[in-house]
């Protein structure tokens, strides 16, 4: 015997053989947690809850108002039963039989001859034999748990071990409210288990809860439910509450090493993919063996992917937004995709089919559309390097893509997405300090600039027509002037900065000069806006 006692339980054991249940038999599940000789009005006055109360009829009589006043009472304060020592010759009064049936207060009667404190006594053994098996039982719950840890069992296992211990249906649910592993494994859905009547223990902590552990009666005819053999259905609650902690702890623990195993494997992976593109031809060779031990396959032509959540103004990374890219590339990039996370940048090797660049943007913007959807609290820049063939092109493509960003970022701002090898003049514009391309700007067309800004002039948007057209009717359209309008600006443009219409190299740094003013942000800007090159 272990768990909580009840009378019945203790009527049950040996040492109160004799004892019999005479009256109240529909309380005999009261739990039973001490005894009390009662030999006094005043000491029935003060029962505890769940004691059993060993008096004499004596006693109970002087309580006054009848036999039923003294049973109300005792029924009131929580007393378990009471267990009556009669006198020699002395009957047991129907009236307190009564009173017992009516209060559903059992009432025990103990053998004739028996003391008070020896009926007391045997009480007590019979108390202080349950709560050492309590212990005992205790510990064998914990251990049989910490068995199947060591043994390396999973939740499966451990929910068997539960399913043993109380005798009826178990199951582990999720925080979304499945069950994800039933013992046994019985027919149910989702939404029966959620509301059927059970008890449940929370795994994991309460600001991270991961679900809980449910046990439950089954359907008529099953294990735990009303048609089950006696011994089964009647595991205590105690008991099975002790065993629901046990198996949900050992849930927890389970799930948080394979996490920490899974956590593990990751900075691992993600160590060898660094080295991998780091261009250390040692380390690298090391990485292409140990590729199949991941399931990676690096032998076939692969680019390098970086997805870099875009610094915001206040200088910080919304929480969790890493995470959400990374679940982001695996969903969307392939099972052939290889992705690893470098601080605020996920990144990943994609397989691209064709060294075409409009397939590596076909990738790259079905992840950024992705990422729309997933990630409201931040943006994320993309940038795709040129296929390698093999290994060893790994550390350019990666070069390639981290180029990809900087540039996207430097001519457009957030939330870029670029391929490497579509970048053009950008990738040339962006290698040079703010500073140089200040100086080239003033240096190419800043009298224009100085001079339109002085006449309300539009020599410098003349300029750019032309450049465009090559063509003095096409570029008279293009600003809606008359031809011999355009013709005298274009003059008095060459008598400013130089002979543009007749030299090509003139021509190609006025065109570079008027293409940085108007597209990218820096001291050129008539606002006085600065910008930075990466």
């Amino acid at each position: 015997m272990w768990g909580e006692p009840d009378v019945r339980t203790l009527l049950a054991q040996p040492a109160l053989g004799e004892v019999r249940l005479v009256a109240g038999a529909a309380g005999a599940g009261h739990a039973v947690h001490g005894s009390v000789v009662a030999r006094s009005q005043e000491d029935l006055e003060r029962p505890a809850t769940g004691q059993l109360v060993v008096t004499t009829l004596a006693a109970l009589a002087g309580a006054g108002a009848g036999w039923d006043g003294p049973v109300a009472r005792l029924d009131a304060a929580g007393a378990a039963a009471v267990l009556v020592r009669l006198g020699p010759g002395e009957p047991l009064p129907e009236q307190l039989l009564g009173a017992a049936e009516r209060h559903e207060l059992p009432l025990l009667l103990a053998p004739a001859g028996a003391s008070s404190s020896e009926v007391n006594a045997a009480v007590l053994d019979v108390l202080l034999e349950a709560q050492r098996a309590e212990v005992k039982g205790a510990l064998d719950v914990r251990q049989r748990f910490a068995d199947v840890l060591l043994g390396g069992g999973g939740t499966a296992e451990v929910l068997g071990v539960l399913h043993a211990l109380v005798h009826r249906p178990v199951a582990f649910i999720d925080i979304e409210g499945r069950p994800t592993v039933a013992v046994p494994a019985i027919a149910t859905d989702a939404g029966a288990v959620a509301t059927e009547d059970g008890l449940r223990w929370p795994v994991g902590p309460a600001e991270e809860p991961e679900g809980e552990v449910v046990a439950w009666a089954g359907a008529a005819g099953t294990v735990g439910s009303p048609e089950a053999p006696q011994h089964e259905r009647e595991v205590p609650r105690s008991v099975v509450l002790l065993a629901l902690e046990q198996a949900a702890t050992a849930i927890g623990v389970r799930r948080a090493q394979a996490r920490a195993v899974a956590a593990a494997q990751e900075r691992f992976a993600a160590l060898s993919l660094e080295e991998l593109v780091s261009g250390h031809a040692a380390q690298r060779a090391e990485v292409v063996e140990r590729a199949s031990s991941f399931g990676w396959d690096l032998h076939r032509p692969r680019a390098v992917l970086l997805a870099s959540v875009d610094p915001r103004p206040e200088g910080d990374t919304p929480q969790g937004a890493v995470a959400v890219v990374a679940a982001a590339a695996r969903a969307t990039l392939g099972r052939d995709a290889i992705v690893w996370t470098r601080g605020q940048t996920v990144a990943a090797l994609v397989a691209p089919l064709t060294d075409e660049p409009a397939e590596r943007r076909r990738i790259a913007l079905g992840l950024q559309h992705e990422l729309d959807e997933r990630l409201r609290r931040a943006t994320v820049s993309i940038g795709v390097g040129r296929r390698a063939d093999g290994p060893t092109g790994l550390p350019s493509s990666f070069a390639e893509a981290s180029r990809a960003v900087d540039v996207g970022r430097w001519a457009k701002g957030r939330h870029v997405t670029e391929v490497f090898d579509e970048l053009g003049l950008e990738r040339l514009l962006a290698a040079c300090p703010t500073s140089e391309l200040a100086a080239f700007v003033q240096a190419a067309i800043g009298a224009l600039v100085d001079h339109d800004r002085q006449r309300d002039g539009a020599l410098v948007e003349t300029l750019a027509a032309w450049l465009q057209a090559r063509n003095m009717a096409e570029a008279a359209r293009r600003v809606h002037v008359h031809y011999n309008t355009l013709k005298n600006r274009l003059e008095r443009i060459e008598a400013i900065v130089g002979p543009v219409l007749s030299d090509p190299a003139k021509a190609l740094e006025c065109e570079v000069a008027i293409h940085v003013a108007g597209n990218y942000d820096g001291p050129w800007r008539s606002d006085g806006g600065e910008g930075t090159a990466p």
